[in-house]
């Protein structure tokens, strides 16, 4: 298994790039093409505002991959390269609950909105790697966030006031072991244990 890591690159995009793909998405506000989080697993998605994605097309993707392999130190094999990236619109009320992104080789986020208030929530929340509670790291435009190993994450509640929360996700390449895939899913499960994440508390008011 790789080792988990939550590395933050500042100025990542060329800012040319990210009108472009804000031109898109704002073309294709009125079009059919947009999925949302309805179909998320219930552990990722669970009571959120619905959340609206839109897959970029490659002449995007491309060159956030690019971005990736020259300002980071990820690599991965031609024939197995990242999923196309997203772009996602948070509204208030949305967030996304504990999860780690551990079948993927890792996870970037590039946050778009030019000013973020820290009162709007949207924080990315994560478990220190080095086992020494828990970080968060806000918004900040153009930022980009890569996790990788098998964090657990999860990212606060938009409030009310909240303007869209606009990011662009690009998950790496699905684990090529299924043997990986496997520990991975076992780490995760231990980890829910751990922290009581299955946890429904009682209706009865005798509990202590």
């Amino acid at each position: 298994m790789a080792k988990k890591f939550v590395k933050s690159y500042d100025n990542f995009l060329e800012v040319d790039l990210i009108n472009q793909i804000e031109n898109y998405a704002h073309q294709c506000s009125a079009q059919t093409v947009w999925g949302n989080s309805h179909a998320w697993e219930f552990r990722v998605k669970r009571f959120t505002t619905p959340i609206s994605v839109l897959i970029l097309p490659d002449k995007f993707s491309i060159p956030i991959q690019n971005q990736l392999l020259k300002k980071t130190s990820l690599t991965w094999k031609k024939n197995n390269p990242p999923l196309k990236s997203m772009y996602y619109l948070w509204p208030p009320g949305g967030y996304i609950g504990w999860h780690d992104d551990g079948k993927y080789e890792f996870a970037s986020i590039i946050y778009l909105n030019s000013t973020w208030n820290m009162e709007w929530g949207g924080l990315f929340i994560h478990e220190d790697s080095k086992g020494q509670g828990f970080r968060a790291e806000a918004p900040a435009f153009n930022k980009c966030l890569i996790n990788g190993g098998g964090v657990p994450h999860t990212v606060s509640r938009l409030t009310p006031d909240a303007p869209l929360r606009r990011i662009i996700l690009t998950f790496g390449p699905v684990l090529s072991k299924v043997s990986d895939r496997i520990a991975a899913e076992k780490k995760w499960k231990a980890w829910r244990l751990k922290h009581k994440m299955d946890y429904v508390p009682s209706q009865s008011f005798n509990e202590r």
